[in-house]
Order: structure tokens, then sequence, then C-alpha cells
């Protein structure tokens, strides 16, 4: 009895059209009917025998055993039309693949770029991709709205962006947000006072600007301003001290000091007194960071107390 009611389904099956043949694909498409990886395709039959027709792409028609498996690992939207022997048409599945990540291209910030603080910078970016279309991209502001410029030193614009198949790129650009400097000195340096220009000569790989007797202070100060020229007193600027020995194989430049700039509120400008009364006489090199990436290195000579 279970005997005749199976063969009464198969020909029932044929009889009425119904598909007795099946396909899967390893791995299964995503949400957006996409894969991002090469696809195992299998194709059964349940017809006796069970013989298989299949072509893909509109290719030629190929007959298999069941079951049939092949793979895809081209990309594209590959369409496979597959019958058993006792289906009078095609079906047909869709491949989706996808092996390319969405490209992200950067204008602004450019890489490396230099902008002041508090500069109005509108970011310019794009996303595009050729095959999926773009699912999602996460950026700090989108295009055309203002860059981040509030925080000075180095920062970094990072755009993500995934394909409707799973691929995902991430893309980013360094760049630097300074202060404007400002001396507050009649020298026009950071220095109180500085050599005349004939007399700035080159002291071993840098230029020699200015000279202090042993024992005295070398003052430094400057004011440091945004975009707008309005001044910030919130830096961290740094200075540090290195003797320098020059002998005519080398340059070597041992650590002598490290201290931070402060700003004088009395004063209104950044303000530090450095003094040298425990120094040898020679020579030193200043190397002023001011907080935001910029290096100033400044060399002086000691000198005899008249």
């Amino acid at each position: 009895m279970r005997a005749s009611l199976l063969a009464f389904g198969v020909f029932a099956c044929w009889f009425l059209g119904l598909a007795i043949s099946s396909i899967t694909l390893d791995p299964s498409p995503n949400a957006y009917g996409w894969n991002n990886t090469p696809v195992t395709v299998e194709i059964t039959a349940t017809s006796t025998p069970p013989t298989i027709y299949y072509r893909v792409n509109g290719g030629p028609v190929m007959t298999g055993s069941s079951p049939v498996s092949f793979t895809l690992s081209s990309e594209g939207v590959h369409t496979v039309e597959y019958r058993d022997e006792d289906e009078a048409t095609f079906k047909r599945a869709t491949v989706r693949i996808d092996l390319t990540p969405p490209t992200v291209v950067i204008r602004v910030p450019e890489p490396g770029g230099r902008y002041l603080l508090h500069q109005p910078v509108a970011v310019d970016w794009h996303v595009f991709d050729n095959l999926s279309g773009v699912a999602r991209v996460e950026a700090p502001a989108a295009p055309g709205e203002a860059l981040d410029t509030r925080s000075p030193g180095q920062n970094r614009f990072v755009v993500v962006a995934q394909d409707r198949a799973g691929n995902e790129t991430k893309a980013g650009a360094g760049y630097y947000v300074h202060f404007i400097i400002e001396s507050v000195w009649p020298t026009g340096f950071y220095l109180d006072r500085v050599l005349p220009k004939e007399e700035q000569v080159k002291v071993g790989k840098g230029i020699l600007r200015a000279r202090y007797p042993l024992g005295s202070e070398i003052s430094i100060a400057f004011v440091l301003k945004d975009f707008f020229g309005q001044p910030y007193v919130r830096a961290f600027p740094e200075l540090t001290v290195l003797r320098v020995e020059i002998t005519p194989e080398e340059e070597r430049l041992p650590l002598r000091a490290w201290m931070r700039i402060p700003f004088d509120g009395d004063k209104g400008f950044y303000f530090l007194a450095y003094f040298t009364k425990d120094h040898q006489l020679g020579f030193y090199e200043l190397q002023i960071y001011f907080g935001d990436g910029q290096l100033e290195r400044i060399r002086v000579e000691l000198i005899p107390a008249e």
C-alpha cells in the first residue's frame, strides 16, 4: 500500500508539473542575497533515472547524475537553470558573488594635511561599490560637514564602508591641527636674546641662534593662537635641553633636562625661565615642542660670565 502511494505521488508530481529537483547553495546568500566567497552549487533530483539537466549563464546544457555539484567563483550575477528527467521546463536560481570591497576615497582631510586650530574645513570623501552596492558607511562627518579641528596635534579621519555582500573597507587619513605660534619678544624669536644675523653660524648640524653667560637664565616665551587669532591657554608645550657634543666623527645629544612650559596667566603667554648655573660651558640644543606636533630646535652657547 505504501509503495503504491509513493508511486502515485511521483506520478502526481510529474502529471501536475510539480518540482522534483532542488538546488542548494553553500554558503547560503546573506540577507541582501549576496555572497562574498565562491559558492558551491548542488542540484539533486528524485526522478528515475535521477538525471539532471543544467546550464550556467545561458551556456550549453549539461547533464549529470544526481547530485550534481560545481563551484561558481567569479564575481557577478550568475543564473543557474536546471531540471530533472521528469520536468518539462527549466527552473532558475540566481547566485550573486561580490569579492571586492567597496572603494573609499578621502580628499579632505588630505593625508598628512595641516590645518589650524578651529579652522573651518569641509570634509570631502565618497564611497562606491560597482557590484553589490554600498550597504553601510561609518564616518566622523558626512561630506560637506565640518572636519574636527578642535584638538591640537595628530588626528585621524576614518571611513568604514561595507557593501551588500559583506565586504568591508577601512580607510583613514591622518592630519595635523596646529597652533599659530607668535613670539612675545622684540627679537621676533622665542628667546629673549638672539644673535645678529651675521653671527648665526652653523655649529655641528644646527645653526647657533644665541649666546648666554654661564649661570644666567634663558627666558622662553610665546603665544599660541587658533585660526581666528584667539589665544589658546590649555596646551602642554615642553622644553627638552640637550648638550651638544661634537666630534669629527659624530654629533651626540645627551639629555640634560626636560620640563613643561606653563601658561603664565599674569603675563598672558607661555613662559619659562631656564637656569644654567649648574651647566658647563659649550653648546646646547633647546627643543621646544608646542604640543601640536610642531617642534623648534634652537642651538645656544653658554659662554664665560663677565
